[in-house]
């Protein structure tokens, strides 16, 4: 810089020493690999092209800068000298970890400014053990890349004979998993902070008047304490993590608000068809909308529906409020006509086609298409066509939600990311799906357990002949031997025929033990009694008294001998963990008698759909708990 007509030195009597010792810094200099910069005043490192991408907030930036004056930038180099307050608005996106007047061009080898990435074994220990300590709820984290900048005895512009012996030693890295991204400062010393009359300015900044962080005391004379303060109780050391919403120090142990969602874009695609529940539909989507934080840097919401013909209801870019999505699905408008659910994916694909453009999505967040549907449409080849492209899309997660009285499953896993990624209409079900792939990576760790019990009771009454007798009998058979076919352990099944009794064929057992089990069943014989309504409803109550886990009561029947009176019984008999399923035998089914006594429609199944219904109970049966 030019000299100043007057200059004015901020100084604290007395000198204030290090509280993160040098050994205690990341490696650095010769020994390291280091690149040094050269003796300069208000200048810069040519760019430095990283080897990952580098998350901080929206930037996504493979390019950074190294700058004389205590900065690292990411858009262009800084020759600034004086600080500047933040939030700063515009190009100065930064990491400041003492914006002042340094000056390296007097004092030889004496000072330095040392800048390096490494992939080091010790680097990546050390950033590893670092992020863990100061964020107890990334237990799991293991650092993949960091850069080291290192600002070594650096004086200040300016300084005097006597004023050159006064030296600042900081050191700034950037850490990241290729998922999550921190940055810790550690200061050695702080002899001066300014040499005009702007102390240091220490923080970080965004430049969009949202996003910034500044140490207290900057820009004033309390700067100079740095060695003496943090944000994790060691003095002269801060430690922020930078891929969120905002910029929060590291938090206390045990604090569950640091498993934060990433940002997501996130369309739902709504069938308003003839078949569906309009007013349900709503409920359900409004329960879900209520969870997720929607604003600019996390969620942004868009909704498409569909009925004979697509509609755009919302757009990523119309940027609306949570209050506002909710008060636009409270005015959709009620069902008609048929599912044309290809043309609805056609125009959903069209809103992830153009990338951080004003219409389109934000190319760092995560993508997700949830569709409500009961699937009942004609599942052409154009469909799977459109479903593929839209899943092609990088970061994509189609799910899909069976809604109606009855779920063409097939039919959701021609469109779905996968079977996992079909959901139950249930807002908790949901919510934990969305909540789980948003999850901060490294935040939780999960185990994934199978457990339940399958209560499978065959209809053996006056309405069902000896041929669907056998029908029925053969669909637990082949239920059975599915099932066992996936190695599953904790899982009990028993099997009862009822008519005027409930007869045990095969007690409650483990599922390892039921195909030598299976052979008894053949020798039960078709009854063709009435159906004994209080007998059946004692024995669902006992069902739900005896089991501590999920269990699924799978009706096999043709629904004929129930009736509205006795489906309320029985779903009243069950207690809260039971699941009811209604699978329909083949001939003269009452169809809507099945549909009602299902817990839902997506629970209702044909006699034809035991390798389905062994797939799906797999699914559901499935419990993942995170800490």
């Amino acid at each position: 810089m030019e000299m100043l007509p007057v200059v004015f030195l901020l100084f604290v009597s007395g000198t204030v020493f290090a509280n993160v010792q040098i050994s205690e810094f990341f490696p650095f200099g010769h020994g390291t690999k280091d690149t040094l910069l050269h003796s300069n005043d208000d200048g810069s490192s040519p760019v430095q092209n990283i080897s990952v991408v580098f998350e901080f907030f929206s930037e996504h930036r493979k390019q950074l800068f190294v700058n004389t004056n205590g900065l690292v930038s990411f858009r262009n180099s800084i020759s600034t000298f004086t600080p500047e307050p933040f939030p700063n608005i515009g190009a100065l996106v930064v990491l400041a970890p003492f914006w002042a007047d340094i000056d390296t061009s007097r004092c030889d080898s004496t000072c330095n400014i040392w800048y390096r990435e490494s992939m080091e074994p010790v680097a990546l220990s050390t950033a590893t053990t670092e992020i863990r300590k100061y964020f107890p709820v990334m237990k799991h984290f293991i650092a993949e890349w960091t850069y080291i900048v290192t600002w070594y005895n650096v004086p200040h512009f300016g300084a005097s004979s006597s004023e050159l012996e006064k030296r600042n030693t900081f050191q700034a890295v950037l850490i990241t998993d290729s998922k999550s991204a921190f940055v810790i400062y550690n200061y050695n010393k702080i002899e001066w902070i300014a040499s005009s009359d702007i102390p240091a300015q220490v923080g970080f900044n965004m430049g969009d008047d949202i996003h910034f962080y500044s140490v207290e005391g900057s820009r004033t004379s309390q700067i100079i304490n740095l060695p003496n303060l943090s944000n994790v109780g060691y003095p002269g050391k801060f430690v922020f993590r930078v891929d969120l919403r905002d910029i929060r120090p590291a938090p206390t142990p045990g604090d569950p608000g640091q498993c934060f969602l990433k940002a997501a874009d996130i369309v739902f695609v709504v069938d308003m068809s003839l078949s569906i529940d309009i007013h349900s539909l709503k409920n359900l989507m409004s329960d879900v909308i209520s969870e997720l934080p929607i604003n600019a840097m996390e969620c942004q919401i868009a909704i498409q529906s569909f009925s004979t013909s697509a509609k755009t209801e919302l757009r990523l870019s119309d940027h609306k409020t949570k209050t506002e999505v909710l008060a636009h699905i409270s005015k959709m408008n009620t069902a008609t006509g048929i599912s044309n659910l290809k043309n609805a994916l056609s125009s959903t694909t069209q809103m992830f086609s153009y990338v951080d453009k004003d219409d389109g999505p934000r190319s760092y967040a995560k993508r997700f298409v949830v569709i409500f549907t009961d699937g009942l449409m004609v599942a052409s080849s154009e469909l799977k066509t459109q479903a593929d492209l839209l899943l092609s899309f990088p970061k994509m997660i189609v799910a899909t939600v069976g809604i109606g009285s009855s779920v063409k499953h097939d039919h959701l896993e021609l469109i779905s990311t996968d079977i996992n990624s079909i959901l139950r209409p249930s807002a908790n079900i949901i919510w934990k799906y969305l909540r789980s792939n948003l999850a901060v990576p490294g935040c939780l760790a999960c185990k994934v357990d199978f457990g339940g019990e399958l209560r499978i009771l065959l209809d053996s009454s006056r309405s069902i002949s000896q041929k669907l007798f056998k029908e029925g009998r053969q669909f637990i058979y082949t239920l059975i031997e599915e099932l066992i076919s996936f190695n599953l352990l904790n899982i009990n099944v028993s099997v009862d025929i009822f008519s005027e009794d409930v007869t045990e064929a095969i007690p409650l057992q483990n599922i390892s033990g039921m195909k030598r089990k299976l052979g008894g069943l053949s020798l039960v014989e078709y009854n063709g009694n009435h159906v004994n309504q209080s007998l059946l409803s004692q024995h669902i109550k006992d069902i739900g008294m005896t089991s501590s886990s999920t269990n699924f009561i799978i009706f096999i029947s043709n629904g004929v001998f129930l009736d509205s009176h006795l489906i309320e019984k029985l779903k009243h008999s069950a207690n809260e963990q039971s699941i009811i399923v209604s699978v329909g035998l083949s001939e003269d089914n009452n169809w809507d008698n099945l549909e009602d006594l299902a817990s839902y429609g997506y629970f209702v199944f044909s006699s034809d759909d035991a390798h389905l219904l062994a797939r799906y109970l797999k699914k559901e049966m499935t419990t993942t708990t995170c800490t």
